[in-house]
């Protein structure tokens, strides 16, 4: 990891139950811009999508439920007021994607839209890790949907073998 330099505070690699804590606190923070890493923040009837720098924290997270983190997630501490206003808009930049794709009437539309997406941004490897429920958060659906999509996705690009010789 390069060097940063000594004047930015960093909050590096922490545990799931401890971002809870990091994030309810009231802290500011953002999520690495540099880096392809996210948070998935769940609240209590809905989860909101957290990509790099975004604010993450302070007023908007602090009666969060959970975080789900996707990638090397790396936080790191806004330096003035322009840093802080650039992760604020960011934060609204994911929640409008996110809006975009819930604006779909058809919920397995959502769910594909929104599975490409973080697959392209991602790895499939990587997003085929991340649970169901907390996908489904994102974009208005059920658990079932996400998991039918991926079954549907999984048998449209995996290799198909013939008996034919």
């Amino acid at each position: 990891m390069s060097e940063l330099p000594p004047s930015r505070s960093l909050v590096q690699r922490v545990e799931p139950g401890q971002l809870i804590r990091t994030l309810s606190s009231g802290q500011l923070l953002m999520v690495d811009p540099q880096r392809h890493n996210a948070l998935i923040i769940c609240k209590t009837f809905h989860a909101e999508f957290a990509g790099p720098g975004a604010a993450v924290g302070g007023p908007l997270d602090v009666e969060s439920g959970g975080v789900v983190p996707i990638g090397d997630v790396v936080l790191l501490h806004p330096q003035d007021h322009q840093e802080r206003q650039s992760a604020y808009a960011k934060r609204l930049h994911w929640m409008r994607w996110l809006q975009q794709i819930t604006d779909n009437p058809l919920p397995a539309q959502r769910a594909r839209v929104l599975l490409f997406s973080l697959e392209e941004f991602f790895s499939a490897d990587l997003v085929s890790q991340l649970p169901d429920d907390i996908l489904a958060r994102l974009v208005g659906v059920l658990p079932q949907t996400i998991a039918a999509v991926r079954m549907e996705m999984t048998a449209l690009y995996s290799p198909s073998y013939s008996l034919a010789g």
